[in-house]
C-alpha cells in the first residue's frame, strides 16, 4: 500500500495495513482493525524545521494470530509519525544528505543490532534506548516513520530555557557513551560503515553550518558593541571571521587528526533527550527514572567528542558547566573505557588526560555549535523563521494548482541546494543567511529576552577566559 506523504494524506485503510504488518512481526496472521483514530499536530508553527510531526491515537481490535478465530483484543495505540518537511528546499536538503535514511535505518536495524551485540558482549549492560519502533517505508517517492508516543509514558522533555542540571546532564552522557563505546566495540568484529553505508561522514555540515557561523558572529558582534565594555572580545571576533568557519571546517572534516572514530547521535541537546521522572526527592527535586534518545538525522560516524561539546555548550549554563563539567567528562570516560574494556575492545592510549587533550583541542567545534544553537532555539524572532504559515493553495478545490507550483517549488529547490555546494558562490548564501537570522540579532540588541541574552552572553566570556577566541587571531 502506498504510503502517506503528509498527515492530510492518512487514512483508515493505511493504519490498518501498517499496524496489522507491526503486530504481524510478534504474531504471524495477525490482523488489526480500526476503530477510531484521531490525528493531530505534535509541535507548534515553527517548531520542526526538518520534518511534519503528528500525533496518532488508535482504538482498534486485535485479532488472529494464535488466537481462536472469534477472539479479539481491544488495544489502543499512540504513536508519533513523522513525514518529510513541506518546506522544497528543506526537503531537498535532507534527501542531499541521506539524513531520513539514517533516522529511519537507526529506529528499524543499527540500535537492534547493536543491542544485541551488547546483550552478547556485555550481559545487556550497555543498551541503548529509544522510542519502539512501528513502521517505516523510504523510497524515492515514499518516506514515513512511525515511533511509539513515549509521552504517554510519562517521558518529557526538559525546558530549554532552564537548560540541563548536573543529574539530567549525567545521565544524558551516560547514554551517550553507551552509544559510541559500542559502536566502536562492534566496528572492530562487524565493520560497521560496510554494513550502513548511510552513515559514513559527510562535509555536508560544515558546509551549510559555514554561513550560520558567519552570521551568527555577526549577530555576536552586534550584541557585544551594544554592551560597550567588550572591546576586545569584539576585536578577537572581528579579526578572525574570515577565517573562522574554515578552521571550524579543518578540525571538523579532517577524519585524519581525530584519535578513532565511532557512532556519534549529531544532534545531541537538551530537546533529544526525553527523561522519565519519578517522586520527588528529600531535596524537592524529582529523581529521574530513565532517559531515550530521539531525533537521529544528523548522526554519523565521527569524532565522539563533538556529541560532548554539543550537549554542554547548548544545553548547559555556564554556572552549572563551572561547577559540574569536569565530573561529567570524568563520568562519561569511565562509562565509554568501562563499556569498550567489557567487551574486548578498549580504545589504546585513551586515559582521561589523552581523552581530555582531545575535548580541548576541538573546544572551537563546541564553541561555535553553543553561539548558532543558543541563537536558533532561544531566540523568539527565531520561531517565525521556520513559519510559512498557511495559504489558500491548501484549499481543497485548489489542489490542480497546487500540483503544479509544488512541482515547480521542487525543481527549483534542487537548483538551490545544488547552488549552495558550490563553494565559489559561498558567499551569497553567507549574505541571504545573514539576512535571514538577522532578526535574531536586533533582538540581542534589544534585550527582551533576558534568558537567550544570559546564556549566549555567558558563553561568549567563558570561550574567551579560555582562550578559544584567541585561536580566531593566529
Amino acid at each position: 500500500m502506498k504510503s502517506p506523504s503528509s498527515s492530510s494524506q492518512i487514512t483508515k485503510a493505511w493504519v490498518e495495513f501498517m499496524l496489522t504488518e507491526y503486530e504481524s512481526k510478534k504474531m504471524p496472521r495477525a490482523k488489526v482493525t480500526v476503530v477510531t483514530y484521531s490525528i493531530r499536530n505534535a509541535t507548534k508553527p515553527g517548531e520542526s524545521f526538518n520534518a511534519e510531526l503528528i500525533l496518532l491515537d488508535v482504538q482498534a481490535e486485535l485479532s488472529g494470530g494464535e488466537r481462536p478465530e472469534e477472539t479479539q483484543e481491544t488495544k489502543e495505540y499512540n504513536l508519533v509519525v513523522k513525514f518529510l518537511t513541506e518546506d522544497p528546499v528543506s526537503c531537498e536538503l535532507i534527501k542531499r544528505c541521506g539524513y531520513h535514511i539514517k533516522e529511519l535505518m537507526m529506529y528499524s536495524e543499527v540500535v537492534k543490532e547493536l543491542n544485541d551485540f551488547q546483550a552478547v558482549h556485555a550481559n545487556d549492560e550497555f543498551r541503548l534506548y529509544l522510542p519502539e519502533y512501528i513502521y517505516g517505508k523510504c523510497t524515492e517517492k515514499e518516506y514515513v516513520l512511525v515511533m511509539e508516543n513515549i509521552k504517554v509514558s510519562g517521558y518529557e522533555t526538559n525546558p530549554k530555557v532552564k537548560g540541563l542540571d548536573f543529574q539530567h546532564a549525567k545521565l544524558a552522557v551516560n547514554h551517550v557513551a553507551r552509544l559510541h563505546a559500542v559502536s566502536y566495540a562492534y566496528d572492530k568484529s562487524h565493520n560497521f560503515l560496510e554494513k550502513y553505508p548511510c552513515f559514513q561522514f559527510s562535509n555536508a555540515i560544515s558546509t551549510f553550518f559555514k554561513p550560520v557561523v558567519w552570521a551568527s558572529l555577526a549577530n555576536c558582534i552586534t550584541f557585544l558593541k551594544s554592551k560597550k565594555t567588550y572591546e576586545d572580545m569584539v576585536h578577537k571576533l572581528e579579526t578572525g571571521k574570515t577565517t573562522l568557519p574554515l578552521k571550524f571546517a579543518a578540525m571538523w572534516d579532517d577524519q585524519t587528526r581525530h584519535k578513532f572514530l565511532c557512532l556519534t547521535h549529531g544532534d545531541f541537546w537538551n530537546s533529544n533527550l526525553m527523561f522519565r521522572h519519578g517522586t520527588v526527592t528529600q531535596d524537592g527535586e524529582r529523581s529521574i527514572e530513565s532517559l531515550k534518545l530521539i531525533d537521529w538525522q544528523i548522526s554519523q560516524w565521527n569524532n565522539p567528542v563533538f556529541d560532548l561539546h554539543y550537549l554542554l555548550n547548548t544545553s548547559t549554563s555556564c554556572e552549572m558547566r563551572r561547577e559540574h563539567a569536569e565530573e561529567i567528562l570524568r563520568h562519561y570516560h569511565k562509562t565509554f573505557t568501562e563499556a569498550t574494556t567489557k567487551m574486548g575492545t578498549p580504545v589504546p592510549n585513551w586515559n582521561y588526560e589523552q581523552f581530555k587533550a582531545e575535548f580541548e583541542r576541538t573546544s572551537l567545534v563546541g564553541f561555535l555549535m553553543g553561539m548558532c544553537l543558543i541563537q536558533g532555539t532561544l531566540s523568539k524572532a527565531g520561531e517565525n523563521i521556520n513559519h510559512a504559515g498557511s495559504t489558500c493553495l491548501n484549499n481543497a478545490c485548489c489542489h490542480p494548482c497546487k500540483v503544479v507550483v509544488d512541482k515547480i517549488k521542487a525543481g527549483m529547490a534542487k537548483a538551490i541546494v545544488s547552488f549552495a555546494f558550490k563553494p565559489s558562490l559561498s558567499y551569497i548564501m553567507q549574505a541571504s543567511v545573514k539576512r535571514i537570522l538577522s532578526p535574531i540579532g536586533q533582538e540581542l540588541v534589544e534585550g527582551s529576552n533576558e534568558v537567550l541574552n544570559g546564556r549566549l552572553l555567558d558563553l561568549l566570556i567563558e570561550a574567551d577566559e579560555k582562550g578559544v577566541l584567541d585561536v580566531l587571531t593566529l
